[in-house]
């Protein structure tokens, strides 16, 4: 009896241990992410006050959430502001994964635009790897790009309509994308979404991440042009203008 009251007090005492860590790295991550936000003139929001799980549910990175025991996923550390007209935002995403015997919290850092002006095709976009290479031999969803084998190489493109997405991925677009690390990214009509599975990024790459995906959406409302967006012109959205 006495040995398993002193085990039980020492898983205790690990647990909260642990709990306390991720609690501080929470609170650190939590302010650095806030500095960010005001070096880049964003708001910033500790919770998601915006319903973004709600909205983004129909998207291929929340699905995978569903997949797994505890759909529990939250949305925090959010950054918004808008880049020319579009609203955007810098978010984490986590959820935690049950296998029955463990459980351990998965986490991304995720980008998001929504422009009700916008008419995306129904895409998706990731790094093409070996796998993708062998599927290609009897799966032929993925969209070719033939003017850019280098874009149809380092891309694996699925999605709705093939001549309405070769239009969206203009040639600025792809060499926009081929000088980039890979990202994965889905549209659907007025929204864009971008992000690395399960990457949760430091701080200041987080920063960076936003910043070339802001360029990357300037680049898009440009209708193709090389002319991108000076991100001093990233302007903050007030919290007052926000409708919940």
């Amino acid at each position: 009896m006495g040995i398993a009251i002193t085990f039980l007090t020492l898983f205790a005492a690990s647990a909260l241990a642990v709990f306390s860590i991720q609690k501080k790295r929470d609170q650190v991550r939590q302010q650095a992410t806030e500095a960010l936000a005001q070096r880049l003139g964003l708001s910033f929001y500790k919770e998601d006050n915006f319903g973004l799980l709600a909205q983004l549910k129909d998207f291929d990175l929340f699905h995978r959430e569903r997949g797994w025991l505890g759909r529990n996923g939250k949305i925090r550390n959010v950054l918004r502001g808008t880049v020319e007209g579009t609203e955007v935002f810098l978010f984490e995403y986590s959820y935690l994964v049950s296998t029955g015997k463990s459980t351990h919290r998965v986490s991304q850092t995720v980008f998001f635009a929504n422009d009700k002006n916008w008419y995306l095709p129904n895409f998706r976009l990731k790094p093409e790897t070996w796998w993708h290479k062998v599927r290609g031999l009897f799966d032929k969803s993925d969209i070719q790009f033939p003017d850019n084998p280098e874009f149809s190489d380092q891309f694996w493109v699925t999605g709705q309509f093939d001549s309405l997405i070769r239009q969206t991925f203009s040639p600025d677009i792809q060499q926009f994308l081929n000088e980039r690390p890979p990202v994965h990214l889905e549209g659907n009509n007025f929204y864009l979404l971008a992000y690395k599975p399960g990457t949760l990024l430091p701080v200041e790459s987080a920063g960076v991440f936003f910043e070339q995906l802001c360029q990357l959406v300037a680049l898009l409302k440009k209708e193709g042009k090389m002319e991108l967006l000076n991100l001093a012109e990233i302007k903050p959205l007030e919290a007052r203008k926000v409708k919940m």
